[in-house]
């Protein structure tokens, strides 16, 4: 009975935290005191349990077998909250790119998996203070940092695609992200150009794949909006401008919709 009650929990637990078949737990503790669910999980298959012949073959005797661990490293990654609880994800599987993609894991290194990721990104991105999304989300603040500093230097990407205010000519160029070949370094538009003041004030929407952009963009039209007067209007227009300008070579595909939207304004 107590076998059967073991099972039921650790199939609970893997359901919970949204993790499908064939991945499954194969071991599982949960500290009370930390409030924090650690859960083992494989995607190897489980073993065959023989049975043994009972003396003059009546009945039978299950022979418990202990199953062979995996042979990788161990990886973990903090996931969504289960309830009041935390969530750290562990294997020992060895992992390709395409499971390293997977929502409950996380890339190497990197303190979270994609799924909170995914979270963490969306509240960063509409312009949360990292010590607001620590007290929301329970994470340490140190790994948050961690985060941040990865998504700054492009070692974690997401696509970001806005729904408003998003012309057709752009709106084309999103439906074919892969149409256009990347524009080459020394193509950033002029200052003066009125596609930087659009862009800032959210009147002009791109597709924005380089993270850092994106959380510079939101930061820079939050406070534009915040102060609304012509001086800190050039301040934060000379900020984002300079900055595209030193990471051109990384952002050639916003780069090329900005000059294509430039290109068709009057002259």
């Amino acid at each position: 009975m107590k076998e059967v009650q073991a099972v039921s929990i650790a199939d609970y637990l893997v359901q919970a935290a949204g993790i499908p078949h064939p991945w499954r737990t194969v071991q599982y503790r949960v500290d009370e005191v930390a409030t924090i669910v650690h859960l083992w999980v494989t995607r190897l298959p489980r073993p065959n349990v023989e049975v043994k012949r009972g003396w003059f073959s009546f009945g039978t005797v299950p022979e418990t077998i202990v199953e062979v661990p995996a042979s990788g490293p161990e990886l973990q990654w903090r996931h969504l909250n289960c309830m009041n609880f935390t969530c750290q994800i562990h294997t020992t599987d060895t992992l390709d790119e395409r499971h390293l993609d997977l929502p409950w894991f996380g890339q190497p290194g990197l303190p979270f998996s994609n799924r909170l990721s995914r979270q963490i990104f969306i509240c960063l991105a509409e312009g949360m203070e990292m010590h607001t999304i620590c007290d929301l989300l329970n994470i340490p603040f140190n790994d948050l940092w961690k985060f941040k500093h990865a998504l700054d230097n492009g070692q974690v990407k997401f696509e970001y695609t806005p729904t408003a205010k998003q012309s057709p000519h752009l709106a084309a160029r999103t439906a074919h992200p892969h149409g256009a070949a990347p524009t080459p370094a020394g193509s950033v538009p002029e200052l003066d150009d009125p596609v930087w003041e659009q862009l800032i004030t959210g009147d002009l929407h791109i597709h924005i794949k380089t993270l850092s952009l994106q959380l510079i963009l939101t930061k820079l039209r939050l406070q534009v909006s915040l102060q609304q007067n012509d001086e800190v209007k050039r301040l934060k227009l000379r900020e984002l401008h300079k900055y595209v300008e030193r990471n051109q070579r990384s952002l050639g595909y916003e780069l090329q919709q900005l000059k294509e939207h430039s290109q068709t304004e009057p002259a």
